[in-house]
C-alpha cells in the first residue's frame, strides 16, 4: 500500500523542498479552525465532505491525521522546509491542544466512574456515552429510551456537582422516607424470569440454575431495605467539613455517590450511599 512520503504542505522540485500552494492553504485552514474551537473530527469531517484530496486522489482525512499535522513544527519552517505556518499561530493551536488534552485527562477517572454508575430513570438500563456526537460527546440510554435535554460531559458533571452542593447546604436532604419499600429492579425481575424458565425444563441444569439462584440473591441483598439512619448520620457528619464545590472530583463520586439517574425530562438524580435520592434541578428527595 502507498504512503505519502512527502509532508502534505509541500512538494518536491529540484530536489529542493517547496510549498505546494493549494495543500499549504488547507493546512493553515486546520490550524486556524483548531484554534477557533472546532475539534479534531470536525476538521476531518470537513474536508472530507468538501472532497479536499490528502493523497492519490483521495480525501483520507481522520482525526490521527490532522493531531500530527497541529503538532509538526516543521510548518513553522526551518532550513530545509518553507514557513507556511506562523510562530504564533503553531504556539496558539499547540496551547489548545495542552489544554484539552489536560480536561481529557483530568476528567478520564470521572467520566469512566460515572460510566458504571450511570442509569436511565425510565427503564433503568445502563447509559451508554457516545464519544462523537456531532462536536461533542453524548450520553444515551443503551435501551433505546428518549430524554428531552442534550446530556454531554460538561452537563452531567455540572448536575452532579449542584446535587452534590445542595446537599452541602441542606444535609437534611440525606433523610430517608421511611414509608420506602422495596421494589424489584429490572435486573432481579429478569433473572426471576429467567430462573422460572430453566425450572420448567425436563432436564434441569444444576450449574445454570445454582449461578442465577447465587446471583439473584446477591442482587436482592444489594438493594433490600435497610436501617439507614446510622449511615445517613455518618453521611452528615462527613459532607459537614465540605464547602460549596466548582467541580466534583473522583474520590467524592466514588466515595459518597452510588448512581447517576437519568430522568425522561432531562433532570439529574444522584443517589447517595445511603440510598437517598437528590435532584437539585427542580427536584425533590425521596427515599428508595
Amino acid at each position: 500500500m502507498a504512503i505519502r512520503t512527502t509532508l502534505y504542505g509541500y512538494q518536491i522540485e529540484n530536489g529542493r523542498t517547496v510549498v505546494h500552494e493549494e495543500e499549504s492553504e488547507v493546512v493553515r485552514k486546520v490550524f486556524s479552525l483548531y484554534v477557533e474551537g472546532k475539534t479534531l473530527n470536525s476538521i476531518a469531517s470537513m474536508l472530507i465532505n468538501n472532497n479536499v484530496i490528502y493523497f492519490q486522489g483521495e480525501a483520507k482525512w481522520n482525526k490521527n491525521t490532522i493531531s500530527r499535522m497541529l503538532e509538526n513544527e516543521k510548518y513553522k519552517g526551518n532550513e530545509v522546509y518553507p514557513m507556511i505556518i506562523s510562530t504564533a499561530l503553531f504556539e496558539q493551536a499547540k496551547a489548545v491542544k495542552s489544554k484539552k488534552s489536560c480536561k481529557q485527562e483530568r476528567h478520564s477517572k470521572e467520566i469512566e466512574l460515572l460510566r458504571e454508575i450511570t442509569v436511565c430513570g425510565k427503564c433503568g438500563s445502563r447509559y451508554k456515552r457516545v464519544n462523537t456526537w456531532g462536536s461533542r460527546e453524548k450520553w444515551m440510554c443503551s435501551n433505546g429510551c428518549g430524554c428531552l435535554s442534550y446530556i454531554d460531559d460538561a452537563t452531567l458533571e455540572k448536575e452532579l456537582t449542584e446535587n452534590f452542593n445542595a446537599v452541602i447546604n441542606n444535609p437534611s436532604l440525606l433523610n430517608m422516607n421511611s414509608n420506602s419499600q422495596y421494589q424489584p429492579t429490572r435486573e432481579v425481575t429478569k433473572d426471576e424470569n429467567e430462573l422460572y424458565r430453566l425450572l420448567e425444563q425436563p432436564n434441569l441444569e444444576f450449574k445454570k440454575i445454582s449461578k442465577y439462584i447465587l446471583h439473584g440473591a446477591t442482587v436482592r441483598f444489594d438493594f433490600c431495605e435497610f436501617d439507614s439512619s446510622e449511615i445517613t448520620d455518618e453521611l452528615k457528619e462527613e459532607l459537614s467539613v465540605f464547602r460549596i464545590l466548582d467541580s466534583i472530583k473522583y474520590k467524592e463520586i466514588k466515595d459518597y455517590i452510588r448512581q447517576m439517574i437519568i430522568q425522561p425530562d432531562g433532570r439529574v438524580t444522584s443517589v447517595f450511599i445511603n440510598n437517598s435520592k437528590v435532584t437539585a434541578n427542580g427536584g425533590a428527595n425521596y427515599g428508595c
